[in-house]
């Protein structure tokens, strides 16, 4: 282990084609022999291990850490052309808004337990309330769920718990978020939980203040909310004396202060077909925090299929006014804070008009 090279964790030095070769030179028997000789004794090596008591694993399904595979998902189904992985994604967030989410301002900590049916949420009366955490993550994982499906509802689902997540944590007078909520009058919060803390270090996750601020300055970008980014530029602003110190452990706190730093820049691909994934690969293929890329049909833009402020946008700049060539199936059209570019149909020109000063 690379703190004391005296212990040492179980590892292959060789792959298995590479171990039979060596052995196979090093004795009598054939490939083949060694091979099959290697299954017998992995087979033992099971059975006798099956006769031991198994180590325990949580089971329990998480709403904070589900909704941070989720944007795994979403995003490995973007980059990498799996629809797969984009369909298990959006059943998955389905189900995270049907069992954890009341469909209002409260978000559960827990969607299943392990000693519950995982094809129910469990009973109202064992709920623990979400923490700083699970609110953020879900609200990320609400927009990217939009990104992905054009759904409406995940983007105004992510509005409410982004203003849930607001109500409950958010400290005013000290500008940031509590980890958890303050606990109604004449209760007592469970454990740890008595305790209420800003979170800023990313310690295995990423901390719930700068994701928190995160996801706020992306809804603003969309809805043209101004609160959203006031309250974001004041959390990381809070921490912005200490942050330094926690190095590595800062990194979710850098990425949001250069999203609150830099112009949102939206690339909507409108239409459908070859041209319209050539014109979204080549808009996804750089990568920049404050970047969004979209994809819609082109009756969305005017058929409330987009948030607010980006509709407002759109619908001052380029696609009413200087409307795509005759004949063209696909366009991407560019917007770098409240500013559209006129319509763009070849990868080229939009490589271009996404660079950094473009």
């Amino acid at each position: 282990m690379h703190h004391n090279p005296a212990k040492n964790v179980l590892h292959r030095k060789q792959t298995r084609s590479e171990f039979v070769a060596d052995l196979s030179q090093a004795t009598s028997h054939s490939e083949d022999q060694l091979r099959r000789l290697l299954d017998s004794a992995r087979r033992k090596l099971l059975a006798a291990r099956r006769q031991r008591p198994l180590p325990f694993f949580d089971k329990t399904i998480y709403t904070g850490w589900n909704a941070m595979a989720i944007r795994a998902y979403f995003e490995a189904a973007r980059v990498l052309h799996m629809d797969s992985a984009r369909e298990f994604a959006l059943r998955t967030l389905n189900r995270l808004m049907a069992e954890a989410w009341d469909g209002d301002t409260q978000l559960h900590h827990v969607i299943a337990y392990a000693d519950n049916d995982f094809n129910s949420a469990p009973e109202s009366t064992n709920r623990v309330p979400g923490t700083l955490d699970d609110y953020a993550f879900t609200v990320h994982a609400l927009v990217d769920g939009w990104l992905a499906s054009g759904e409406m509802k995940f983007y105004h689902a992510a509005i409410k718990l982004a203003d849930a997540m607001i109500a409950r944590f958010y400290d005013s007078a000290a500008e940031a978020f509590h980890d958890t909520a303050a606990p109604p009058a004449g209760t007592t919060p469970l454990g740890a939980l008595g305790t209420r803390r800003k979170p800023i270090q990313d310690s295995p996750t990423p901390a719930g203040n700068p994701t928190a601020a995160d996801a706020l300055l992306r809804l603003e970008a969309l809805s043209g909310c101004s609160e959203y980014r006031k309250i974001a530029e004041a959390t990381l602003n809070s921490f912005s004396g200490i942050v330094e110190h926690f190095g590595l452990y800062a990194g979710s706190y850098g990425l949001a202060l250069e999203r609150l730093l830099l112009d949102p820049v939206q690339i909507i691909v409108v239409g459908s077909g070859p041209d319209a994934a050539r014109l979204e690969d080549a808009a996804v293929a750089r990568f920049a925090i404050n970047k969004t890329v979209m994809r819609i049909a082109s009756f969305r833009l005017i058929a409330g299929g987009i948030p607010e402020a980006l509709a407002e946008s759109l619908l001052e700049a380029s696609e009413f006014r200087v409307p795509p060539p005759p004949g063209v199936e696909a366009f991407a059209l560019v917007c770098r804070g409240r500013t559209c570019l006129p319509p763009i149909t070849d990868v080229e020109s939009l490589l271009e008009a996404i660079e950094p000063g473009a």
